[in-house]
């Protein structure tokens, strides 16, 4: 993705929100602090029971140990015995692309299959994720939170790169008819930030390290090598789970 996009941002009628921007520092600071009291919490505990990647066996089958929750914004049968659990990042090129194997699990097995997605910005690589995470959850404050999701990455080369891309949310918003001035409140909602540090903490709990990673079951699904592996992977969990 290239960084000397000359990307004009759109007009709208929404007045400057540079100032909304920023947050004052100490308020940062004392998420931070949470987050990290929460994270030491969090791994003792687990007590150890968290798996690397390297450690992982397939979620295909087997005996596990589940380590992420079902938690989340959903799509599909809720009461489906296979859950997919996506950590994801708008602002990931990778997490764009695995829009479609993911649309075509759900068109083949969305009554057998729960999709779960977590929020797992990775700010020191992708300085606008954290913001369009924010963006994604005010909308579903709005029961938009899907079609904000697909607008985030169907539009990822607007706003990825761009000092400020508050004005590209607010356009999205518009466009999907939220009430922007809620909207506008809620993207900066303290509750926001903390739920989307709680994704990120149990990503961290579950041994994430890279976007986008998935959990089949409850345990780490094999990195799938194409769309059809992906496919077959998920088709294997559903039959073993019938």
């Amino acid at each position: 993705m290239s960084k000397n996009l000359n990307v004009k941002k759109p007009n709208s009628e929404i007045s400057s929100g540079s100032r909304l921007w920023v947050k004052p520092a100490i308020g940062v600071l004392a998420l931070v602090l949470l987050a990290v009291g929460i994270a030491a919490l969090m791994v003792r505990r687990n007590n150890g029971a968290v798996t690397s990647s390297a450690q992982s066996k397939s979620a295909s089958g087997g005996n596990f140990k589940p380590v992420v929750t079902p938690q989340g914004w959903t799509q599909g049968n809720t009461a489906a015995k296979t859950i997919l659990v996506e950590f994801g990042d708008f602002q990931c090129g990778a997490c764009a692309a695995a829009r479609q194997p993911v649309a075509n699990a759900m068109k083949n097995h969305g009554n057998e299959l729960l999709l779960v997605f977590k929020n797992f910005p990775m700010e020191s690589v992708h300085r606008n994720s954290m913001a369009a995470a924010q963006a994604a959850e005010a909308a579903g404050k709005q029961f938009k939170y899907w079609e904000m999701h697909e607008q985030l990455f169907v539009h990822q080369r607007e706003w990825s790169e761009v000092p400020d891309p508050q004005t590209f949310f607010l356009t999205y918003a518009r466009q999907l008819g939220l009430d922007l001035e809620r909207f506008r409140q809620d993207l900066w909602d303290g509750t926001i930030r903390e739920k989307i540090y709680r994704d990120i903490l149990e990503g961290q709990v579950a041994a994430v390290r890279s976007v986008p990673t998935f959990f089949l079951n409850g345990s780490l699904m094999p990195r799938a090598q194409s769309e059809a592996q992906f496919e077959e992977i998920i088709a294997d969990a559903i039959r073993k789970n019938r």
